[in-house]
C-alpha cells in the first residue's frame, strides 16, 4: 500500500459563515437516506468510496473527523499516514492512522479529498450490521444545518440561507462547553493541573506534504442545555451521535436513580472503547419535551464538572425529528408523526435502488391462524428477486395483546420465509413500514426473522 507522509499545518482560518464547505458538491441543500430509520438506533446512513460499495457509515456530529475501516481502505485503495495523536474520554492520548478519503458520496452529496481516521475492520459494526465507518463533522458542518427525520428516511444538509424551521418545532437553545485544556478530574472529583501538553495535541492541524486537505482533530465542543432528568435539574449535552445518554454517576442518588444490569459497548469518538454493565434510566424532558433514557455512567474528563452532567442521547430524542443549527447554537425538535403515513416517502428514498413492486417492500405478508398456531409467511415479488432485502413490519396488536414489530431478513437466495409466531400476534395486523437491500446476517441461507430493536 502507498503510504503518504503528513507533516504539521498552520491553523486553519475560518471559512465565511454560511458558505458551503470545501470540497462539497454544487447546491445548498443535500439529503442522504437513512439505514433503519424506524429502529429508533444509531443514525445509519449509506454511501460509496471511489465507487467502490456500498458501505454503510454511522453519523457522529460529535466527531471532529470521519473514520473507515481497513475494508474499505483497502477496496477503496486508499493511501495511508501517519498523523496527529487524539484524546480521548479517559484525557488520554492516543495513536491513530490516517487515510486519504476521495470520492465520498452520499445521497446527492459528493465530498472531494477528506483525511480521515483509519479504525480496524468490523470496529463499527452495531445493532447487528456490518458498519463500515463514520460520518463526523468534517462533514457535518459547523457552516451547514444538520437534521435527520427518521418518519422520512432522511438525513439533510442545508446552507443557512435556505433553512427553515419545520412548522411546529421547538426552539431548544445550548450553550457551547470547550474542552478543559490541561485539566484533568481525580477519581473523588477534585480537579487537578495535568502536567502533559495532551490538549495542544490534539489541536494539531495536519496536512499532506503536497499541499493536500488540512485535518482538524480538536475536540468538538458539547452542546449544553437545561434538563430535567429524573429528580434533577441538570447541564446535559446534547448528542445526537450515541444511542444512549449519559450521566455523571455521583449525580444519580440525587437524581434517585436505581441502577438495573445492561451490557453496552460505547465507543468514544477516538475509537476508546468501554463496556457498561449497569445503568439506570429515567423520564427526562427538555424545553418541555419528554422523554425516556438509559444513563450510562458519564465519565468524559475533557469537560469540567462545572460545565456539564451528562448527555441526552439518541434514545431520548427517538420521538423527533431534529434540526441542528450549529451556527445559531439552537436546535428545532418535533415530534415525529404516524409512521403508516409516510410509508411511500420512506420506501421512496432508495429511488431505483428497490424495484417498483405491486406490494410495498416487496413483499405479500400474510398471518394465518392454523391447527398448529400462527402462520407467518413472506413472500418476496419477482421484481426485486436475487437481491438482498430487509423489511420492517409494524405490528398493530389485538385489543388487549402485546406484539413487537419484527425485521424479516431475505438474502438473494431466498425468495420466501414461512414460520411460526408467538400466540400474542393472534388478531394483529402487520403493515410494510420500511424496506433496504442492507440485511442483517441470518445462521443460513433461508432468511430469518426477529422482533426489532
Amino acid at each position: 500500500m502507498h503510504r503518504i507522509a503528513f507533516g504539521l499545518a498552520g491553523i486553519l482560518l475560518a471559512a465565511c459563515a454560511g458558505a458551503t464547505p470545501s470540497g462539497f458538491s454544487k447546491g445548498d441543500h443535500w439529503s442522504f437516506p437513512l439505514v433503519g430509520s424506524l429502529e429508533n438506533g444509531h443514525l445509519i446512513t449509506v454511501g460509496s468510496v471511489n465507487g467502490q460499495g456500498p458501505y454503510l457509515f454511522l453519523i457522529d456530529p460529535d466527531s471532529s473527523v470521519s473514520a473507515v475501516d481497513q475494508q474499505v481502505i483497502d477496496e477503496a485503495k486508499l493511501r495511508m499516514g501517519n498523523g496527529p495523536a487524539r484524546i480521548d474520554e479517559a484525557n488520554t492520548e492516543q495513536q491513530r492512522g490516517y487515510t486519504e478519503l476521495g470520492g465520498l458520496k452520499l445521497g446527492d452529496l459528493t465530498i472531494e479529498t477528506r483525511l480521515v481516521m483509519a479504525v480496524p475492520k468490523d470496529f463499527y459494526n452495531v445493532e447487528g450490521r456490518r458498519v463500515h465507518g463514520l460520518i463526523g463533522r468534517d462533514v457535518i458542518s459547523d457552516r451547514l444545518v444538520f437534521g435527520f427525520d427518521r418518519d422520512q428516511g432522511i438525513a439533510t444538509l442545508s446552507t443557512a440561507a435556505v433553512f427553515a424551521p419545520p412548522p411546529g418545532a421547538t426552539a431548544v437553545k445550548y450553550e457551547p462547553a470547550l474542552i478543559d485544556t490541561g485539566i484533568n478530574e481525580t477519581a473523588g472529583g477534585a480537579l487537578t493541573m495535568s502536567s502533559t501538553n495532551n490538549d495542544d495535541a490534539s489541536r494539531i492541524g495536519v496536512a499532506t506534504h503536497h499541499d493536500g486537505p488540512p485535518i482538524n482533530v480538536a475536540t468538538v465542543a458539547r452542546r449544553v442545555a437545561p434538563a430535567q432528568v429524573g429528580a434533577s435539574q441538570l447541564k446535559m449535552h446534547l448528542d445526537l451521535g450515541d444511542t444512549v445518554s449519559q450521566l455523571r454517576e455521583a449525580l444519580w442518588p440525587a437524581a434517585r436513580l436505581t441502577p438495573a444490569k445492561v451490557e453496552l459497548r460505547l465507543a468514544d469518538e477516538v475509537a476508546s472503547v468501554r463496556t457498561v454493565t449497569s445503568a439506570p434510566s429515567a423520564d427526562a424532558t427538555l424545553a418541555g419535551l419528554p422523554g425516556h433514557v438509559t444513563l450510562a455512567p458519564y465519565v468524559d474528563k475533557r469537560f469540567g464538572l462545572k460545565k456539564l452532567d451528562g448527555s441526552l442521547g439518541l434514545d431520548f430524542f427517538k420521538a423527533y425529528a431534529v434540526y441542528a443549527s450549529w451556527q445559531t447554537n439552537t436546535l428545532y425538535v418535533k415530534p415525529r408523526g404516524d409512521a403508516a403515513a409516510t410509508t411511500t416517502a420512506r420506501l421512496g428514498r432508495w429511488g431505483a435502488d428497490l424495484p417498483q413492486c405491486p406490494h410495498p417492500g416487496c413483499v405479500n405478508v400474510t398471518l394465518t391462524p392454523t391447527d398448529g398456531g400462527l402462520k407467518l409467511d413472506v413472500v418476496r415479488d419477482p421484481q426485486a428477486a436475487k437481491r438482498p432485502l430487509e423489511v420492517f413490519l409494524g405490528a398493530t396488536p389485538a385489543a388487549g395483546m402485546t406484539a413487537a414489530n419484527l425485521l424479516v431478513e431475505l438474502p438473494p437466495g431466498a425468495d420466501s420465509i414461512s414460520g411460526a409466531v408467538p400466540i400474542e400476534y393472534g388478531g394483529a395486523t402487520l403493515t410494510v413500514l420500511d424496506a433496504s437491500a442492507f440485511t442483517r446476517p441470518c445462521s443460513g441461507d433461508g432468511g430469518c426473522v426477529f422482533p426489532s430493536p
